[in-house]
């Protein structure tokens, strides 16, 4: 693969439970830092059982000038910060011209949406404001975050639910691969909401068993887990050809070597074995690599029963026993739709410190899970290839490799 045809990053971007910023992301992974929490909102409601979240601090957003940010809804403040810091670590202070953005989430601001039902049903639908309904857009953050930073490209944002960060970072790996950008801004953006948790609790899916130690709520491959802890942020990286970065004199933070994505028809929330593993084998394929040359897979797992176990039968099948696997989920909580870009963030950062971040509350691999080398602690190894998987309800699936600059 020649410089032009190859694909890099060169700027991070983060809004996480942990904080503003890809250091606080970083510093609160790699201490183990918890974030998850109790939810008054949740407490209140003695028919959902999960009672936790993480959440992102409260932030004074007051230095975006206003005629922006009151086009913004959480999620789009998170966008916000996100592309300025990504854009800064990429050698930019504006956006450069021409400069590409694809960018999505699982829901838009369903807060803005609450009100807005709130006008309806009292018939006071003359309360509502322009500025409401350029929140509540599908693109919501994508519009208001290009008409803040100047960024003049194509705009565009899939919308896969959990596999939406990772998901947007394949889309924008595919348009610089095929011309149609040169440089690209990728990756998720998510606002929680308790009707989140509510909605996956109706589903069996969130946890339960933690919710007096919030802490060891989320258990990723672990023998005691009950289920996901829904979470936010948003996770954004620079990309850009190898040349353009070359020609810059910027630093290259890591190569994005392959990309594949397939659905899986049979059921809209429990994961196929077999799907999930053609998702990784077709990654290696487009990336024209051996299994043997991935030394870690960062797994989806979210600490569900039928997911982990699914992810990691059909990472047995693709890879071997052999395989080093983590997830990040018991760190962060499910960060929905920002959870590929920020998880992939931290992929990044693991091949430069060159140290595999453990999975955080597992004790006892549940024996249902396939034998695979599970991270428990801090590792210090070399690490040259990383896969980062994302799965989502619906069926989308979509698996990315990242390789240490060369």
């Amino acid at each position: 693969m020649d410089d032009s045809n190859t694909v890099v990053i060169t700027g991070m971007g983060a809004v996480s439970p942990y904080g503003a910023g890809v250091a606080a992301l970083w510093e609160g992974l790699s201490s183990r830092k918890n974030c998850i929490h109790t939810v008054k909102e949740l407490e209140d409601l003695p028919m959902v059982n999960t009672k936790v979240a993480a959440t992102v601090p409260e932030t004074d957003y007051s230095f975006i000038p206003r005629k922006h940010r009151r086009s913004m809804s959480r999620m789009g403040l998170y966008a916000y910060c996100a592309a300025q810091e990504a854009l800064r670590h990429a050698g930019y202070e504006t956006a450069p011209e021409k400069l590409g953005f694809f960018m999505g989430s699982t829901l838009n601001s369903i807060s803005v949406w609450m009100e807005l039902a709130g006008y309806s049903q009292g018939a006071h639908l003359e309360l509502i404001k322009t500025s409401d309904f350029l929140q509540i857009m599908n693109h919501s953050p994508l519009a208001a975050v290009c008409q803040a930073l100047k960024i003049n490209g194509p705009a565009m944002g899939g919308s896969e639910a959990c596999a939406t960060g990772l998901m947007n970072i394949g889309l924008g790996y595919m348009a610089i691969r095929q011309g149609l950008v040169e440089q690209a801004i990728c990756g998720g953006t998510e606002e929680y909401h308790p009707m989140f948790s509510a909605c996956f609790d109706i589903m069996q899916a969130t946890s339960k068993n933690s919710n007096d130690n919030p802490a060891a709520a989320c258990r990723p491959f672990d023998a005691s887990r009950t289920g996901l802890v829904v979470s936010e942020g948003c996770g954004l990286v620079f990309m850009e050809t190898k040349k353009s970065a070359q020609q810059r004199g910027v630093p290259i933070l890591a190569e994005v070597l392959g990309f594949y994505a397939n659905t899986d028809t049979d059921n809209m929330a429990y994961p196929s074995a077999e799907t999930l593993r053609k998702c990784m084998a077709g990654a290696l394929e487009a990336a024209h690599i051996k299994a043997e040359e991935v030394n870690l897979l960062n797994a989806h797992a979210t600490g569900t029963v039928a997911g982990d176990i699914a992810e990691t039968q059909a990472a047995h099948a693709v890879f071997g026993p052999s395989l080093k696997i983590n997830s990040l989920k018991g760190h962060l909580g499910h960060t929905m739709g920002a959870s590929g870009c920020l998880e992939s963030i931290a992929c990044v950062n693991m091949l430069t410190a060159q140290q595999i971040l453990p999975t955080n509350n597992l004790t006892q691999v549940d024996e249902r899970c396939a034998p695979l080398h599970y991270q428990t602690q801090v590792s210090n190894t070399p690490l040259n290839i990383i896969m980062k998987n994302s799965f989502a309800i619906g069926g989308n699936n979509c698996s990315l490799l990242f390789r240490r600059p060369q």
